[in-house]
């Protein structure tokens, strides 16, 4: 069954979450009829998250793919490692995906490597030896997102305080807490939608001609999110 604070935690991720809420609060998810004229079913749910996802359908078989192929081999690691730093498994997972697709051997022309694609010093901070160790790469991931959580002391709601927290992630901490300082509100007051307008409109030496870093902090919170829905709804239909 879904746990309701899951859903609570990542209203950041579901224009529907007030139907979340009620959909799951009232009867979890679950694959045999509930004796009610209200009942619902897994599979709905399942749909429902699906469908909440807004990647194509060739990317969402892609995700599928992949997940049969590389990601069930360390989901029972993904599990753990959540556990042990008290974050969803999904998130983490969903985080790997966006960042590696789920190959442990990814590297990037920037020198980040693995399947969380740690820098050398977020590694280092996390007692990261090796990044192209799966295992170490994704405790590595899991602890580096607790922390961020932890030192994220700003925004209206736990949904914004997971999407700074991403942000953070791609961006850097120093990065997002500089452009927190810049939006004329207190930082406890700064939603999500106000530093993703900020960050749309922000210029750096990093730009290319035609994808802004902001843009690309953006995107990535947006498809961490689309990654999270659609292993909600496997979770879901595999419970």
């Amino acid at each position: 069954m879904f746990k309701i604070k899951k859903i609570k935690t990542m209203q950041f991720l579901a224009k529907n979450s007030i139907i979340f809420i009620l959909i799951f609060g009232l009867y979890g998810c679950t694959k045999d009829p509930v004796n009610t004229p209200l009942s619902v079913y897994c599979s709905v749910i399942n749909e429902k998250l699906y469908s909440f996802s807004r990647l194509s359908d060739f990317e969402k078989k892609r995700f599928n793919e992949l997940k049969e192929s590389r990601f069930l081999k360390y989901k029972g690691d993904f599990i753990e490692a959540a556990q042990t730093f008290d974050i969803e498994w999904e998130l983490l997972a969903a985080v790997a995906f966006q960042e590696s697709q789920w190959n442990p051997k990814a590297r990037s022309a920037t020198q980040v490597k693995g399947m969380m694609m740690l820098t050398l010093p977020t590694a280092a901070s996390v007692g990261v030896t090796n990044r192209l160790d799966p295992i170490q790469s994704i405790y590595g991931g899991a602890q580096y997102i607790s922390d961020l959580k932890l030192n994220t002391n700003y925004g209206t709601s736990s949904g914004d305080k997971i999407a700074f927290v991403l942000a953070s992630y791609n961006l850097g901490t120093t990065n997002i807490r500089n452009a927190i300082d810049a939006i004329d509100k207190k930082a406890i007051e700064v939603t999500w939608l106000d530093l993703e307008g900020y960050l749309l409109n922000l210029k750096t030496s990093m730009d290319s001609e035609n994808y802004s870093r902001g843009q690309q902090t953006v995107d990535f919170v947006e498809r961490v999110r689309d990654y999270y829905y659609l292993l909600l709804s496997q979770n879901c239909s595999d419970s």
